[in-house]
C-alpha cells in the first residue's frame, strides 16, 4: 500500500494562516467588488432601457409633428400650384394668343426654328419654344402672349422660399420658366418634346383623370437645377389640354428647408416616395447607408428625357441592413422599430406625408442618446478599478505580513516538536531512549513525558515480543499459514486504500457543502432553497460512502463452500470495488463482452484473485508511459473449461523475470512495500482452491494473465 504524501507542520500552518484570514477577507472584499460592479450594471443598463422607452414615446410625437409640418410645407405649394393653375386657365380662356401683336424686339426665332426671349428687365422669365411643332402657325404670337403671366410667376416665387422655379410647359412644347435662365438655348435640347417628361405627362388625362395637383418622382432638371421634385397641374382651355404648369422644389432645398428638422440627440431624416425611392436624406447618413445624396448635376450635354434617380435609392432594391430594415418598417408600416448592428443603433419611425403619400423616416442614434449614461457607467467602473488595484497592493504587503508572522509563530511550535521528532528516529533505528529537552508549551512537554515513558515501554515490550515471536513460530505457526495471513493482511490493505480513494471525491463534497452553508450562516444570507439543497447533496454524498462499506464488506465475507454463481456478478462486483479507482487514475476498465456463465465456486476468491491481478495492471501503469491506459477483463468457454482473461497495455513484464513472478517474496514494488505474496497466493487460491490453472504471457501491449477453471 503507498501512502499518501505528506507535508511539513510549517506549511500546514502557513496555508492554515491563509486559508483562515487572508482568503476569508478575499472572499469578502471579492464579493462586495462584484456586487459592486453588478449593480452598477444593473442600474445603467434599468437607466438606459427606461430613457429608450421614454424617448420612443418622445420620438413618436416629434416625428408625427415633424410629419404634419412637412406635410404642411408641400401643402402650401400644392395650393400655391392650384393657384397656379387656375391663372392660366383663365389667361387661355379669356385670351387668343394668335391675335398678339409682334411688337416685342426681346424675342426671336433661330434659324432651326426655336423660339426664345432675351432678358431686358429683372422681371423677364425666360420663353423656350422648341422647334419640335415648328411648322405651327402663330407660335411666336402665343409666346409673346404668355408675357402677361411673367409678374404672375414672379410673385409666386417671392412668396415661398422653397420653391426655385415655376414654368408652364405647352402640348406643342412651349416652355415658359422663372426665374430667367441664361443659357436656355445651350441648356434644353432644340427639338425637345416636352410632353414625354414625368413633370408633364403625369398630369395629363390619362394619369390624372381628376385634373388635381399631383407631385412627380425625383428627376433631373432639364432646365440645369439639378434633382428636383415638381408639384404639377393641368391647364384646360374647356376640355382641351394646353399644358401643365409647374412649381419646382430642389433636393438641396429639401434638405435645407423641409428635412433640417430640429431632433434631441444624433438624428437623421429621409423622405421616401410611394415607390420606395429616397427622395432626399441628410448628408451625415450618406456613409451609413453608403449611398451619395444627389443634389446637384454637372450638365455635360442637355437632358434629352426624364431621369430619374438611380435604383441604389430605392429600398426595396438595397443590400444595406439598414435600409433594408427601413424597407420592412416602410411595406409594414410600423410606427417606430429598433435597429442594432455592430456598429450602429437607431430608433426608427415613420409617418405619413398626407399631401403627397410619402414617408418621413426619421432615426435617432441610441448611441448618442445614452452617451451620458455610459459615461457616468465608465466614470463608477473606473473608481472600481481603482479600488481594485488599492486592494491589490493591500493585500501583497497583508499576505507577506502573515507568512512572516506565521513563520515566527511556526518556530516556536517547530523547534521542540522537531527535537521530539530527531528523538523517536533515534528510537525508531536503534531502539535507544533519549532525552528530550522540554519547551514552554504545556501540551508539547506532556508529549515529551508521554513519548520518553513510551519508548522505555517500547523497549521492554520489544525484547518480550522477540521471545514470544520466536517461541510461536517454532511452535504455532506454519509457514503456508504465516504467508495466507500476510497476503490477507496485504489485501486488506489494499481493499482499505480502495475504500479511502473512493471516499475521498464524497467526503470533500461534504466538507463544501457544510462550509458554504457555515459561511451563509456567517454572513446571514442563508436561503431555504439553498440549505435544502446542500442537505439533499450531502445525504447522497453519505449514501455513496454507505454503498461502497456495502461493496467492500461483502468483498471480505468468508465462504464457507463453493456455490453456483453467474461469473458476470463477480465481474461486477470487482468493478463495483475498483472501478472507481481505476477512474480516477484515468485508466479504462473494460469488459467487452456480457458474460452469460455459471461456475459453481468461491466467488470471493475468485474475485480477490481478480483484484489482486487488476491492482497489478493499476500499479504497472505508474513506471509506463503509454497515451492509452486500459485494463480489459474477459472470459470465454472452450468445451468444458472457461478461460478468464486480464489483460493491459502497460508494455508487459521483463521476459528475464516472467518465470518469477509467482515465486514467493519475489516483487518488482519493493520501494512501494511490495510484498510479493499477491501473484503466489493468487496461484495457490486458483490451483489450491479452485482446482484450475493461473498463467501470465506477454502481449504486444502489455501482459495477460490467464485463468483456466472447470465449468
Amino acid at each position: 500500500m503507498t501512502l499518501n504524501k505528506s507535508t511539513t507542520l510549517s506549511s500546514v500552518i502557513r496555508n492554515e494562516y491563509v486559508r483562515s484570514i487572508v482568503l476569508p477577507l478575499l472572499v469578502i472584499e471579492l464579493t462586495l467588488l462584484i456586487a459592486y460592479f453588478w449593480s452598477n450594471n444593473f442600474v445603467n443598463t434599468g437607466t438606459q432601457t427606461a430613457l429608450i422607452n421614454e424617448t420612443k414615446i418622445n420620438i413618436q410625437e416629434i416625428s408625427k409633428r415633424s410629419a404634419l409640418i412637412i406635410d404642411n410645407e408641400f401643402k402650401t405649394v400644392a395650393d400655391t400650384t392650384k393657384l397656379f393653375q387656375s391663372r392660366h386657365q383663365e389667361f387661355f380662356a379669356g385670351r387668343n394668343t394668335s391675335q398678339t401683336t409682334l411688337a416685342d424686339s426681346s424675342y426671336f426665332t433661330t434659324s432651326d426654328g426655336v423660339i426664345s426671349n432675351l432678358k431686358d428687365n429683372d422681371a423677364q422669365c425666360t420663353l423656350f419654344y422648341s422647334n419640335a411643332f415648328k411648322n405651327k402657325p402663330n407660335r411666336l404670337q402665343k409666346a409673346i402672349a404668355s408675357q402677361e403671366l411673367d409678374p404672375f410667376y414672379n410673385s409666386i416665387l417671392s412668396i415661398n422660399n422653397n420653391i426655385v422655379q415655376v414654368y408652364f410647359n405647352s402640348y406643342d412644347s412651349m416652355n415658359r420658366l422663372c426665374p430667367y435662365m441664361d443659357d436656355a438655348l445651350n441648356q434644353y435640347p432644340h427639338d425637345i418634346n416636352i410632353p414625354i417628361y414625368n413633370f408633364y405627362y403625369l398630369a395629363d388625362q390619362k394619369h390624372n383623370p381628376k385634373k388635381e395637383v399631383v407631385w412627380t418622382d425625383a428627376y433631373l432638371d432639364p432646365a440645369g437645377k439639378g434633382w428636383m421634385i415638381s408639384a404639377i397641374a393641368p391647364v384646360y382651355n374647356k376640355n382641351f389640354l394646353e399644358g401643365v404648369v409647374g412649381i419646382d422644389i430642389t433636393l438641396e432645398k429639401i434638405l435645407l428647408n423641409i428635412l433640417s428638422i430640429k431632433l434631441p440627440y444624433t438624428s437623421f431624416a429621409l423622405l421616401v416616395d410611394k415607390s420606395g425611392n429616397i427622395i432626399a436624406m441628410n448628408q451625415q447618413l450618406e456613409p451609413i447607408v453608403g449611398i451619395k445624396e444627389l443634389t446637384s448635376h454637372n450638365y455635360v450635354k442637355p437632358i434629352i428625357g426624364t431621369i430619374s434617380k438611380p435604383k441604389d435609392f430605392n429600398i426595396n432594391k438595397q443590400k444595406n441592413p439598414l435600409i433594408q430594415k427601413i424597407g420592412t418598417i416602410v411595406q409594414s408600416n410600423t410606427s417606430i422599430d429598433e435597429f442594432h448592428s455592430d456598429k450602429h443603433n437607431f430608433l426608427i419611425t415613420q409617418n405619413t406625408i398626407n399631401e403627397t403619400g410619402w414617408k418621413l423616416i426619421l432615426l435617432l442614434d441610441e448611441d448618442s442618446l445614452l452617451a451620458n449614461t455610459v459615461k457616468l457607467k465608465n466614470k463608477i467602473d473606473n473608481l472600481g478599478y481603482i479600488i481594485l488595484s488599492l486592494m491589490a497592493a493591500f493585500y501583497i504587503l497583508f499576505f507577506i505580513m502573515i507568512i512572516q508572522r506565521s513563520k515566527k509563530f511556526s518556530k516556536v511550535i517547530l523547534d521542540p516538536i522537531k527535537n521530539l521528532v530527531d528523538a523517536t528516529n533515534i528510537l525508531k533505528n536503534d531502539l535507544q531512549s533519549v532525552k528530550v529537552q522540554y519547551s514552554k508549551i504545556h501540551e508539547i512537554d506532556a508529549l515529551i513525558d508521554n513519548f520518553c515513558l513510551m519508548g522505555d515501554d517500547l523497549i521492554d515490550l520489544y525484547s518480550s515480543m522477540q521471545n514470544r515471536i520466536q517461541e510461536g513460530i517454532k511452535k504455532n505457526l506454519e509457514t503456508q499459514k504465516v504467508m495466507i495471513y500476510q497476503s490477507r493482511l496485504a489485501a486488506m490493505g489494499e481493499m482499505i486504500s480502495l475504500i479511502a480513494h473512493q471516499w475521498r471525491q464524497p467526503i470533500n463534497v461534504i466538507a463544501l457543502e457544510a462550509n458554504n452553508i457555515l459561511i451563509d450562516i456567517e454572513l446571514k444570507t442563508i436561503h431555504e432553497d439553498t440549505l435544502r439543497e446542500a442537505i439533499l447533496n450531502t445525504l447522497h454524498q453519505t449514501q455513496e460512502l454507505s454503498k461502497t462499506i456495502d461493496d467492500f464488506s461483502n468483498f471480505f465475507r468468508p465462504e464457507k463452500s463453493a456455490h453456483s454463481i453467474e461469473l458476470q456478478t463477480v465481474f461486477d462486483d470487482v468493478h463495483s470495488v475498483i472501478g472507481k479507482s481505476l477512474s480516477y487514475d484515468n485508466i479504462i476498465f473494460e469488459i467487452p463482452n456480457d458474460v452469460q456463465l455459471v461456475l459453481i465456486t468461491y466467488s470471493r476468491e475468485l474475485m480477490q484473485v481478480l483484484i489482486n491481478l487488476i491492482k497489478n495492471s493499476k500499479d504497472a501503469f505508474d513506471n509506463c508511459a503509454v497515451q492509452t491506459k486500459k485494463i480489459t477483463l474477459n472470459a470465454v468457454q472452450e468445451n468444458s473449461e472457461v478461460t478468464i482473461t486480464v489483460c493491459d497495455t502497460a508494455g508487459g513484464i521483463d521476459v528475464n523475470i516472467l518465470n518469477k513472478i509467482f515465486d514467493p517474496y519475489f516483487s518488482t514494488k519493493k520501494d512501494k512495500n511490495g510484498t510479493g505474496l499477491g501473484l503466489y497466493m493468487s496461484k495457490t487460491i486458483i490451483e489450491k482452491h479452485l482446482l484450475g490453472t493461473l498463467d501470465a504471457r506477454n502481449t504486444k501491449d502489455g501482459v495477460c494473465f490467464y485463468i483456466i477453471l472447470p465449468c
